[in-house]
């Protein structure tokens, strides 16, 4: 004889929506269908900030390398005595400015921004003189940037000069994440490219 289902005996119908119950619960642990995403969400913050540290230090590891090789090119012309015809104006200043722009053009994609830029050409009679002329005009001093010291001193045969160039380099990624970087200000470092050398006897 045929049953309907209100003929079933409430003991039954009770041990069947117990039994899929513990089904369904069972199920539900074993699935692991968001679970990536949810330990993503864990390791997503210190993962970013990792990953934006690196690239602010290797760009700026990156625009320092590209200074220092821009300022050894564009120093040749002190050590054969071609500046002599190429730095002609009648101020240290103006030879400064030029000598700036011709670093400025060596730097790939603009990665160097010229108007941040300071350089400074001196002369010396001795190496010593030098480094203790340079020690006493850093630049860099005090979490500041100081370069109204900075001119242009046309070298002559034999002379020891120092060539420095300071960026005043912006870290602009991440600033939080870069802060022990930044030495002239809060999320600005001053990148220094210098070189020393004796003028040929030309």
């Amino acid at each position: 004889m045929f049953k309907r289902p209100q003929d079933t005996p409430l003991l039954d119908r009770g041990s069947r929506r117990s039994g899929a119950g513990r089904l369904l619960f069972r199920r539900f642990r074993r699935s692991q269908d968001g679970a990536a995403a949810v330990e993503f969400a864990f390791v997503a913050v210190p993962f970013f900030a990792l990953l934006f540290a690196i690239f602010e230090t290797a760009l700026m590891f990156w625009t320092n390398q590209v200074l220092e090789e821009s300022v050894s090119q564009v120093s040749r012309s002190l050590v054969t005595g071609q500046s002599r015809s190429i730095y002609t104006a009648s101020t240290g200043a103006a030879n400064a400015a030029k000598f700036r722009d011709n670093i400025c053009a060596l730097a790939p994609m603009g990665l160097i921004d010229c108007s941040k830029l300071a350089v400074d050409v001196r002369v010396y009679s001795s190496f010593a003189d030098a480094s203790a002329g340079t020690s006493a005009s850093n630049p860099i001093s005090g979490g500041a940037l100081n370069t109204s010291s900075f001119s242009y001193t046309q070298p002559q045969k034999s002379d020891i000069v120092v060539v420095r160039a300071v960026l005043d380099y912006k870290l602009f990624l991440t600033s939080w994440a870069s802060a022990s970087l930044a030495n002239i200000g809060t999320g600005r470092r001053g990148i220094v490219a210098s070189a020393a050398f004796r003028a040929e006897p030309f």
